[in-house]
């Protein structure tokens, strides 16, 4: 059966050859509106109970931000451990906090805080849109509240948003701070999702150039300095970037990007685990809090990170 974004191609491809300034600015409006689901997928029932547990334990709390009401969670490291700092767990598009559970015991086993959050739009969080500025003020209102936080783990999305937050530059009004990143599947380029979504749904040219004019209109800079690698090369922090090679949502040519211009970062590839189960393997969650917990500035861990190994365990 086909899909109904199939069925309303060519119309949409015909309205943005004659209007495709109203048409791609209504598409960049689309763009950054995610689904909200009255209910949860059965996937996605089975993760929020196995995580029940962890949410169940952590404080909750209200931010503001000039977007939304921001939902976000902490927990304190076990009893007996050293502390080490807080950790920020920063889910992807469609998410929630509750899918970054799977971090949270070995974190705070490593004698970490840690901190996590819906998103504006996502999970308990009010809001109707996300893009990267809506994210990062987030990111940084908590990090305001509850943080600071000395390293973050993001998935998919996560990822250019808590970068923006570090780097801070436009639209933002400064940076916040941040010691180690772990990247999980995370996408390099916006301006090459933005393409792509323009393409996926028939937007001719100019109605795309429409939706990248809306980031530059918004943001106060250019579709093009909103990548991965570009963030993580001016904040120059030691990274983990981990990529399942068979992910069919962000293609691993991504993570090759974002390390190949950050000397700093390191790649770490998983075998069979695509986009979302990745970040539930327990091999994963423990080169993360491995690569949080070594000393900042250690060469030596960053080294010994096996590039190419984490196949299924």
């Amino acid at each position: 059966m086909l899909r109904l974004q199939w069925l309303l191609k060519p119309a949409v491809g015909l309205l943005s050859q004659i209007a495709p300034g109203p048409v791609g600015r209504r598409a960049f409006r689309i763009f950054c509106t995610p689904p909200r689901k009255a209910l949860l997928s059965p996937g996605e029932m089975k993760v929020a109970e196995r995580m029940g547990p962890v949410m169940a334990a952590a404080r909750r709390h209200t931010v503001e931000t000039l977007d939304a009401t921001v939902v976000a969670y902490d927990w304190d490291p076990l009893a007996g451990r050293n502390e080490r700092g807080c950790v920020l767990l920063v889910h992807g598009w469609t998410g929630r906090a509750l899918v970054m559970g799977a971090f949270v015991e070995p974190l705070r086993n490593a004698g970490f805080r840690v901190v996590a959050l819906d998103l504006p739009a996502h999970g308990d969080s009010t809001g109707e849109q996300l893009n990267l500025a809506i994210g990062a003020r987030a990111v940084q209102a908590v990090a305001k509240t509850l943080g600071p936080f000395t390293g973050a783990i993001a998935h998919s999305f996560g990822g250019p948003v808590t970068l923006l937050a570090a780097e801070g530059g436009l639209p933002l009004a400064g940076a916040m701070g941040l010691d180690r990143l772990v990247m999980v599947s995370c996408p390099n380029s916006l301006g090459a999702i933005t393409r792509y979504f323009g393409t996926e749904v028939g937007l001719s040219e100019r109605a795309i150039q429409a939706m990248e004019g809306e980031v530059l209109r918004i943001a106060g800079r250019p579709v093009s300095e909103f990548a991965c690698d570009g963030f993580l090369g001016r904040i120059g922090i030691p990274a983990l970037v981990i990529h399942d090679d068979g992910d069919a949502e962000v293609p691993i040519a991504d993570a090759h990007a974002i390390v190949a211009s950050a000397p700093h970062a390191r790649l770490l590839t998983t075998v069979g685990l695509g986009h979302r189960r990745i970040i539930f393997a327990p091999s994963v969650t423990r080169e993360a809090v491995a690569f949080l917990a070594a000393q900042a500035g250690s060469a030596r861990e960053l080294e010994n990170t096996r590039a190419a190994g984490l196949a299924r365990r």
